[in-house]
Protein backbone atom coordinates (compact mmCIF):
# COMPACT_ATOMS: atom_id res chain seq x y z
CA UNK A 1 0.00 0.00 0.00
CA UNK A 2 2.81 2.81 1.03
CA UNK A 3 4.79 1.71 -2.12
CA UNK A 4 1.96 2.05 -4.65
CA UNK A 5 0.65 5.49 -2.91
CA UNK A 6 4.41 6.92 -3.47
CA UNK A 7 4.19 6.01 -6.72
CA UNK A 8 1.19 7.77 -7.44
CA UNK A 9 2.89 10.86 -5.29
CA UNK A 10 6.08 10.99 -6.90
CA UNK A 11 6.28 8.81 -9.68
CA UNK A 12 8.34 5.85 -10.75
CA UNK A 13 12.16 6.17 -9.65
CA UNK A 14 14.52 6.86 -11.99
CA UNK A 15 16.28 4.69 -13.71
CA UNK A 16 20.66 4.26 -13.42
CA UNK A 17 21.01 5.53 -16.92
CA UNK A 18 18.84 8.58 -17.23
CA UNK A 19 20.04 9.85 -13.36
CA UNK A 20 22.44 11.47 -15.19
CA UNK A 21 20.42 13.57 -18.00
CA UNK A 22 18.07 14.83 -14.67
CA UNK A 23 21.03 16.28 -12.67
CA UNK A 24 21.41 19.71 -12.49
CA UNK A 25 24.54 21.72 -12.67
CA UNK A 26 26.63 22.69 -9.60
CA UNK A 27 26.03 26.64 -10.56
CA UNK A 28 22.69 26.22 -11.46
CA UNK A 29 21.56 24.10 -8.24
CA UNK A 30 23.57 26.29 -6.24
CA UNK A 31 21.32 29.45 -7.32
CA UNK A 32 18.39 27.75 -7.37
CA UNK A 33 18.24 25.90 -4.16
CA UNK A 34 21.01 27.25 -1.41
CA UNK A 35 19.18 30.84 -1.09
CA UNK A 36 16.31 29.43 0.71
CA UNK A 37 17.10 29.19 3.82
CA UNK A 38 19.08 32.39 4.19
CA UNK A 39 16.14 34.28 2.77
CA UNK A 40 14.35 32.65 5.36
CA UNK A 41 16.14 33.86 8.21
CA UNK A 42 16.44 37.42 6.56
CA UNK A 43 12.57 37.67 6.42
CA UNK A 44 11.95 36.24 9.55
CA UNK A 45 14.23 38.86 11.36
CA UNK A 46 12.65 41.78 9.15
CA UNK A 47 9.23 40.37 10.66
CA UNK A 48 11.09 40.04 14.22
CA UNK A 49 11.98 44.19 13.85
CA UNK A 50 8.32 45.03 12.42
CA UNK A 51 6.81 43.36 15.87
CA UNK A 52 9.45 45.06 17.62
CA UNK A 53 9.13 48.25 16.09
CA UNK A 54 5.44 48.02 16.55
CA UNK A 55 5.66 47.20 20.18
CA UNK A 56 8.33 50.01 20.79
CA UNK A 57 5.35 52.64 19.48
CA UNK A 58 3.15 51.67 21.76
CA UNK A 59 5.40 51.27 24.84
CA UNK A 60 2.91 47.97 25.89
CA UNK A 61 6.25 45.76 26.34
CA UNK A 62 8.16 49.18 27.91
CA UNK A 63 12.01 49.08 26.86
CA UNK A 64 13.16 47.05 29.48
CA UNK A 65 12.04 44.15 26.82
CA UNK A 66 12.74 45.88 23.99
CA UNK A 67 16.12 46.74 23.89
CA UNK A 68 17.35 43.69 24.54
CA UNK A 69 15.04 42.31 21.68
CA UNK A 70 16.42 44.39 19.35
CA UNK A 71 19.74 43.74 20.59
CA UNK A 72 19.61 40.08 19.65
CA UNK A 73 17.59 40.83 16.21
CA UNK A 74 20.44 43.08 14.76
CA UNK A 75 22.73 39.84 15.68
CA UNK A 76 20.59 38.17 13.65
CA UNK A 77 21.27 40.52 10.84
CA UNK A 78 24.21 40.65 11.52
CA UNK A 79 24.68 36.82 10.98
CA UNK A 80 22.34 37.07 7.72
CA UNK A 81 25.05 39.44 6.33
CA UNK A 82 27.30 37.24 7.14
CA UNK A 83 26.02 34.41 5.35
CA UNK A 84 25.49 36.21 1.97
CA UNK A 85 28.69 37.99 1.79
CA UNK A 86 30.23 34.40 2.78
CA UNK A 87 28.34 32.93 -0.19
CA UNK A 88 28.83 35.61 -2.61
CA UNK A 89 32.68 35.21 -1.46
CA UNK A 90 32.44 31.47 -2.47
CA UNK A 91 30.44 31.78 -5.21
CA UNK A 92 30.89 34.64 -7.41
CA UNK A 93 29.62 34.09 -10.64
Amino acid sequence: MYSLLKRLLVGRPIATTEQEEQRLPKWIALATFSSDAISSTAYATEEILFVVAVGGSSLALGLARLVPLSIVVAVLLAIVVSSYRQTIFAYPS
